[in-house]
């Protein structure tokens, strides 16, 4: 059903490029991909998948912020060679500045985990790879936490969460008793889950001091990484996480994916569990090319891998 996805896991979560013919100067050309953090793993199993029937380009899906990957000197591309000091973009947005601001063709496409702003959208097309959804994600108690038990807030609670109206879990149901000063967590600028839970779940921007009455903003880390949450703050720590992102660091022996929930957990919202109907979370995510210039072999495989039900379900990503 998918060839090569189990057995070749540790090879997927090492690879710098995937998808790789027999001999990379025999390759015509190369097709990479930049941007965001949650889809960068399913497009590397995709693209890998891929290249076993379209062996004559290669297929590059570069991780959000890699300092060490590279996009090959082939087609009109000169080639690129990311470093700690020139990173790849990290996240939707930036991904979908590089694209746009590329100008030798070495950037392809841009994943994006939000849709196309208007302006973006006069040059871009957008193909919808799949459904996701954001919640928030917490330490349950069972695990040391203090979050509530079950793991449910009200939307009006994680808005005031934000706002820092609410700043001890002893304040919300089911709270751990005796309670623990809430740390908030928020994803890195650039990322487009940020962007879509800021605009979308809590309908402010909590970095704003002037929304709400926190008087410092939200740590900032890494999309999706519950092991970048300080240690001394878990317990009480909140993030915004991707269920897709949960998902495929839960399926790691598959995957390939680290593990880096660090025991954190999704919460539901109002009851309902993201991915479920009439969740307020649920999102597409996508791929996006310039209109005008890309090739009818790239759309191939952007249209492509939007059908790929079976890889895209064991990443976290419906159909």
């Amino acid at each position: 059903m998918i060839r090569k996805l189990a057995t070749a896991a540790a090879a997927v979560a090492a690879a710098v490029v995937l998808a790789v013919p027999s001999s990379a100067s025999a390759a015509i050309d190369e097709y990479a991909g930049v941007g965001s953090d949650t889809t960068q793993d399913v497009m590397r199993a995709l693209s890998e998948e891929y290249s076993l029937d379209n062996p004559d380009y290669l297929w590059t899906s570069i991780d959000a912020g890699s300092t060490s990957q590279t996009i090959q000197n082939l087609g009109t591309c000169p080639g690129v060679t990311y470093s700690a000091g020139s990173p790849a973009p990290n996240g939707s947005s930036a991904g979908i500045t590089a694209l746009l601001n590329d100008t030798n063709n070495c950037i392809d496409y841009a994943r994006s985990s939000r849709p196309l702003r208007p302006a973006e959208a006069t040059t871009l097309t957008a193909v919808r790879l799949g459904g996701d959804s954001v919640s928030w994600a917490a330490l349950p108690q069972a695990n040391g936490g203090y979050a509530p038990n079950p793991m449910n807030l009200s939307l009006e609670n994680l808005r005031k969460i934000y706002k820092c109206e609410i700043t001890n879990w002893s304040q919300v149901p089911n709270g751990k008793v005796g309670g623990g000063t809430i740390v908030r967590y928020y994803p890195q600028t650039g990322s487009g889950t940020r962007d879509f839970f800021t605009t979308s779940v809590l309908g402010f921007d909590p970095t704003n001091l002037a929304t709400g009455s926190c008087t410092t903003q939200p740590v900032i880390v890494q999309e999706n990484r519950g092991n970048q949450v300080a240690a001394g703050d878990r317990a009480t720590a909140i993030l915004p996480y991707s269920k897709a992102a949960w998902t495929a660091q839960a399926n790691s022996g598959i995957t390939g994916v680290p593990d880096s929930r660090a025991q954190f957990v999704l919460g539901t919202v109002d009851g309902i569990a993201a991915g479920a109907g009439g969740f307020v979370g649920n999102r597409d995510v996508y791929n996006v090319y310039k209109t005008a210039t890309a090739p009818l072999v790239l759309k191939n495989f952007l249209n492509w891998a939007a059908t790929q039900t079976a890889i895209k379900a064991t990443y976290g990503f419906t159909a």
